[in-house]
């Protein structure tokens, strides 16, 4: 198929995604509004402290642009699983639309929130919690699309896992969870009991978090505690060899959620 056929129909199934995803109540609560709301009653009562000689609103705000990874994932479960079960992905596959052109139409749709989300997050850091402008634009753009990688095919390959829309909440209530209180969003994983520490760290977002934050205020984030004082600061060449092992992990991450999708991924019910 040539590619402006190819980018026809992925184009035509984002925008598709795109006006779904508005107009379902549920999906725009926790897929949008949640991280925003969460974001402003964490971060504002640390409002006026530092940690790691950043503001410390700013660095929860930052954290929480990770946390609408997640956020991302739980609706392209959901959403995966109820077009599956409607038998939307079934009669797809039926067609001239290439299957890749439908997931990338789906995920396509979900990055697009996820940008929007992230701007007004960032503007939020700025314009209330004193955080500067990014210091590597690049390095925080590649985090944000690995870890949305990361996570949109590992909502596709749990879909195969789920039996049914109802059971979807229950499959994506773990990942919320553990990123929520074991990823870094809204706490310094350094802060963290000694035994926790090291499997708070191999976590899917921990990467993902800790990097933007590096990228974000230029900082060697990763050791960072709420006693602690300021981190060093890191020169322009200076945060990609920091991040090299946070992206690494999240590079391990991504490669085993493709294969997981690849193995678990199902166009047809669970029960047909």
């Amino acid at each position: 198929m040539s590619t402006p056929r190819w980018t026809g129909y992925a184009r035509a199934q984002l925008l598709l995604s795109w006006r779904v995803f508005w107009r379902n109540r549920r999906s725009t609560f926790i897929g949008f509004l949640l991280p925003v709301l969460l974001t402003v009653a964490v971060a504002a009562p640390v409002r006026g402290r530092e940690i790691g000689g950043v503001p410390a609103g700013a660095y929860v705000t930052v954290g929480f642009v990770g946390f609408a990874l997640v956020t991302s994932f739980i609706n392209l479960l959901n959403g995966l699983v109820a077009r599956r079960d409607d038998l939307v992905l079934k009669r797809l596959r039926g067609t001239e639309v290439p299957p890749s052109a439908v997931l990338a139409g789906q995920f396509g749709a979900a990055g697009a929130v996820l940008l929007v989300q992230t701007v007004l997050l960032g503007a939020l850091a700025v314009g209330w919690f004193d955080a500067p402008l990014p210091a590597d634009p690049l390095l925080l753009l590649l985090a944000l699309a690995a870890g949305f990688a990361l996570f949109a095919l590992l909502a596709a390959a749990l879909s195969g896992l789920t039996p049914g829309a109802e059971a979807a909440p229950l499959v994506a209530m773990p990942v919320l969870l553990l990123s929520m209180f074991a990823g870094g969003v809204a706490t310094p994983l350094a802060s963290l009991p000694d035994w926790l520490q090291a499997p708070a760290h191999a976590l899917p977002l921990s990467p993902v978090v800790e990097t933007l934050r590096t990228a974000w205020f230029g900082r060697a984030f990763g050791t960072e505690t709420w006693s602690g004082g300021p981190l060093p600061v890191l020169g322009t060449f200076a945060t990609w060899p920091h991040a090299l092992g946070a992206l690494t992990l999240l590079a391990a991450w991504t490669a085993g959620s493709a294969v997981l999708t690849r193995r678990l991924f199902r166009w047809e019910p669970r029960h047909g």
